[in-house]
């Protein structure tokens, strides 16, 4: 997918949030470019292109031209599911926000009942809710 970033941001294999625009990108001839990622999904540079534009709300004044893919997510899943190369319905259990594992149980990125591909298999977690959970980094 082509979209742009600032410039100061444009560096192959950066990991970012697509968190939306702000007010000024809705009237920008760019917005159908820049704003064409999904709210709330990780991507990952794949590429920089030489293009750049000015655009008012970029720090530097700028942005530029990059190729992106969705970026692979460490989470927490139910051990039994957990084979390498297998597809998962992901969801999130049922826990506590105090404990050590609530960010990668419930990662940023990824919402329930989204379709991913289990790229590696991580170690066990220790859970405070009894869950068998094993980490795991999924492709979505």
């Amino acid at each position: 997918m082509i979209t742009l970033i600032g410039t100061n941001l444009a560096k192959k294999g950066l990991v970012f949030t697509f968190n939306g625009g702000a007010k000024k990108c809705e009237s920008c001839r760019f917005s159908n470019t820049c704003l064409n990622l999904e709210k709330g999904r990780k991507y990952e540079i794949t590429e920089v292109k030489k293009v750049t534009h000015k655009c008012p709300v970029h720090k530097d004044g700028r942005v530029q031209t990059i190729e992106v893919k969705p970026a692979t997510i460490r989470a927490a899943i139910e051990t039994r599911k957990a084979y390498h190369g297998s597809t998962i319905i992901f969801r999130t259990e049922e826990c506590e926000e105090e404990c050590e594992n609530y960010d990668i149980c419930h990662p940023e990125g990824l919402y329930d009942d989204d379709t991913c591909k289990i790229e590696e298999i991580g170690p066990k977690l220790s859970c405070k809710n009894n869950y068998d959970l094993t980490e795991v980094i999924l492709n979505h």
